[in-house]
């Protein structure tokens, strides 16, 4: 069982980065717009990955195709999708690269959760490309193919992703309760599907799949 990072292991991570990166060797502008302007949680993640990584970039392809989706044949019978809250940008894709997608929890200021329909209209306040169901589509199929070797295995590895949902597309059920689209990785090592309600509580875990932030 590996053990957890101390205090003093993470300040001398922290002052070797101060101390020993080659500044002068950097583009302050570039820095900038790739680093400094980041989310805190995009930041995070990339950094998270190149430590886990042993300080050694990680490279390698990250596409993925996408593929149709039938709410009926996939989710149930009753479910259909709600035409007018789906992101076409995302629908019209034939291929995304996640090395160039971002996850976003939509929280503000000291928010430690909100509802999903207030996320639904943060994301569409952003207006990056919300990823919809034929990413997730794309996703599932690969991972049922490749197991180990998926792109989702590979963003847990690489990354540690665990967790994903995609505000593309909202569903309805029978009973005309909206839901979204979501792949989470079990204690057990397996990914697998859900459908979460828009209705309940959504926290820093749970993050939504957008289109990187491009500066105009």
């Amino acid at each position: 069982m590996s053990k957890a990072v101390s205090r003093g292991q993470a300040l001398q991570v922290s002052a070797r980065v101060a101390t020993q990166v080659n500044w002068d060797k950097l583009d302050g502008d570039h820095l900038q717009g790739e680093v400094i302007d980041l989310t805190p949680e995009e930041f995070g993640r990339r950094l998270t990955a190149f430590l886990k990584n042993g300080a050694k970039v990680v490279f390698g392809d990250l596409k993925i195709a996408t593929a149709s989706f039938d709410s009926v044949s996939f989710i149930g019978k009753g479910w259909k999708l709600v035409s007018k809250e789906r992101d076409e940008r995302s629908h019209v894709l034939t291929e995304v690269d996640f090395a160039k997608t971002e996850l976003v929890s939509c929280l503000r200021g000291e928010e430690t959760s909100i509802n999903g329909e207030c996320k639904l209209i943060r994301l569409k306040e952003e207006d990056r490309i919300r990823y919809g169901a034929t990413v997730f589509m794309g996703l599932w199929q690969d991972y049922q193919d490749e197991k180990g070797n998926s792109i989702l295995e590979r963003l847990y590895r690489e990354e540690n992703i665990t967790y994903m949902d995609f505000f593309g597309d909202v569903f309805l059920d029978p009973n005309g309760s909206r839901y979204v689209l979501c792949l989470s990785r079990g204690a057990g090592g397996e990914w697998d599907w859900s459908v979460p309600w828009l209705d309940s509580v959504w926290d820093a875990r749970h993050v939504s799949v957008v289109a990187l932030q491009v500066d105009s």
